[in-house]
């Protein structure tokens, strides 16, 4: 049996990645074109042509620099920090993979319900997860959170993990140089559009840097992904743009259901909205668990967002979910 050559921790690790659009619509029937993809907090304007051209015109047939030089001193220069407390990674995902290798901790203490790669990551180096529930209404339980801190690892090193950053006014930046054991990380993904490319990168202190530098792949950033890095970053205000148009959005889509009888609406400062389905059948959700009549809305364009409105009054409509009416 060749099983015995896998390690029994890894019996079931997995993590399901969102469905490309295409197999969507093989799933259901519909042509691409009638479907409009706001499952993955993706910015769904895409990259400005400055972007597309710099990718087009990276050499890809040469190595990246494994020092990433270029980029973690933009990186540092936005910042306004040292590029010595930058490490950039395929991803925020491959940063978190390396700091977990780093730093081999006794236990890992998350929120939940959150980003599942912390889950699969910690199963996948065999650390134990520790799950410190949310209160009600989703913010965090700082009191569970220290007591599972103490309880398993107290000298800890604190990753806050900063994706929809761009997407809020608020971050832990002003921390950063007076806690040492304090890392953030952040991604390209979400603001700058860059899903496909895979682009993140950490702010901590040199010495981890140091260390991460060492152990990461030697070419975990690509040349493409390098090049539009770059480029997003010098053209970072054209793409704020289009972010604050997806903020407005999102704050748009959540006045809106704040007004659908069946439907309740969580505050949110990332790029998407989480709604409770109540009075609904919820066999259109992707999975179950502590979400399961939840479903999850990333902001898009105007035209988008008009037509996810009138698909919600449409289904109320369908399934006459109107507010009931109390006679005395």
């Amino acid at each position: 049996m060749a099983s015995r050559f896998i390690a029994p921790h890894l019996a079931e690790a997995s993590y399901n990645g969102v469905e490309p659009l295409e197999t969507i619509a093989k799933e259901i029937g519909l042509p691409v074109e009638q479907l409009i993809k706001l499952n993955a907090n993706e910015n769904v304007y895409g990259l400005p042509e400055a972007v597309q051209q710099a990718v087009a015109n990276a050499e890809h047939h040469v190595y990246p620099d494994p020092a990433q030089v270029q980029l973690r001193a933009a990186v540092a220069k936005l910042l306004e920090v040292q590029p010595e407390n930058i490490c950039c990674g395929a991803g925020s995902d491959d940063i978190l993979d390396i700091v977990i290798r780093m730093n081999q901790p006794k236990a890992m203490v998350t929120s939940i319900p959150t980003f599942g790669m912390y889950k699969f990551l910690g199963s996948v180096a065999n650390v134990p997860v520790v799950n410190v529930k949310r209160k009600d209404d989703f913010t965090l339980d700082m009191d569970a959170i220290i007591a599972a801190i103490r309880d398993n690892e107290e000298d800890a090193l604190i990753v806050m993990d900063e994706a929809y950053a761009e997407f809020c006014d608020s971050t832990s930046m002003s921390l950063f140089g007076t806690y040492p054991n304090l890392l953030v990380a952040r991604t390209f993904s979400k603001w700058a559009g860059l899903a496909g490319l895979r682009l993140g990168y950490c702010v901590a202190d040199a010495e981890l840097i140091k260390v991460m530098m060492a152990i990461k792949q030697p070419y975990n950033v690509n040349t493409a992904a390098d090049a539009a890095g770059l480029a997003a970053l010098e053209h970072r205000d054209t793409i704020l743009k289009t972010v604050a148009i997806l903020r407005a959005e999102k704050d748009r889509l959540y006045t809106e259901l704040t007004k659908v009888d069946w439907l309740r609406p969580v505050p949110s400062d990332a790029n998407f909205v989480l709604v409770e389905v109540q009075r609904l059948p919820a066999q259109t959700l992707y999975q179950g668990g502590d979400l399961s009549n939840y479903v999850r809305i990333s902001a898009g364009k105007p035209e988008q967002m008009d037509a996810v409105l009138a698909a919600i009054k449409a289904i109320e409509k369908e399934y006459h979910l109107y507010a009931p009416i109390i006679s005395m």
